[in-house]
């Protein structure tokens, strides 16, 4: 669908790579239709982008390119070190449970999963690493909202649509607030089928120096996950994870506002 058209020069650029990353591949006149921009502008962006190699093109069309994974590569290990303390302990938890483990940040508006290890049973989670979600509607997010900066949190709740993804969303803001205080009471959120039918789950927060950094999770089929065993075996894995990040150590990409 098309929308106004970025109006800078990397205004336009970003339109496109977020394009082509949320459709894994897309052709030229797709690209134009999704970002609002003329054929002609999109045609010189990506011509360029290709010779960046931050787009590659294959049969099904443009893809982003190796080059984007390699600058990700660099960024991930001159200062994001949240992924490399917090993932094995989330890797063995899924081994030793089963149902889906992720690592997620509060990044601006939305909640970007940083790691993601699928559970082999049916459903599948509907989510990915590097995916932006709702918070409002995801354990991660109520975990981050509820345990992260008073006035960070209602800031964001007076601009946050609170968007029905299933009949059980919380859309009235009373209602979340009081979920988020009854979060905080218990130490972990508890996503009651509020992202996808038929799924459930439990987030729980990592913190240093007294804040959130992110939100670990466990989540699987609501007829045969079990809220509090998963609650309980993230809170030990945390406080694991919490006892090796330094004071100092950087969260990756969350935002602070």
């Amino acid at each position: 669908m098309s929308h106004e058209s970025p109006s800078t020069m990397i205004g336009r650029v970003l339109a496109l790579l977020d394009a082509v990353g949320a459709a894994g591949a897309i052709s030229r006149r797709e690209l134009a239709g999704a970002t609002g921009l003329p054929p002609a502008t999109v045609n010189r962006i990506v011509a360029t982008l290709l010779g960046q190699r931050l787009l590659a093109e294959g049969p099904g069309g443009l893809r982003l390119g190796l080059r984007l994974f390699e600058l990700g590569t660099l960024a991930g290990q001159a200062g994001v070190t949240l992924l490399d303390t917090a993932g094995p302990y989330l890797v063995d938890l899924h081994a030793a449970l089963g149902w889906t483990a992720q690592l997620a940040v509060l990044d601006g508006d939305a909640v970007t999963y940083l790691l993601k290890v699928d559970s082999h049973r049916r459903p599948r989670l509907d989510t990915r690493v590097a995916g932006r979600f709702p918070p409002h509607c995801t354990g991660a997010g109520k975990a981050l909202l509820a345990f992260g900066p008073p006035e960070v949190t209602d800031a964001l709740l007076d601009r946050l649509p609170l968007t029905a993804r299933t009949p059980d969303t919380l859309t009235d803001r009373s209602r979340l607030v009081a979920d988020l205080r009854a979060t905080r009471r218990r130490g972990y959120a508890i996503d009651r089928g509020e992202f996808q039918t038929g799924m459930s789950g439990v987030a729980v927060p990592i913190r240093a120096s007294g804040r959130s950094l992110a939100a670990a999770t466990l989540a699987g089929p609501a007829d045969s996950f079990e809220a509090t065993r998963a609650a309980h075996a993230l809170r030990v894995v945390t406080q694991l994870i919490e006892a090796r990040l330094r004071p100092d150590q950087s969260p990756g990409p969350v935002a602070t506002a």
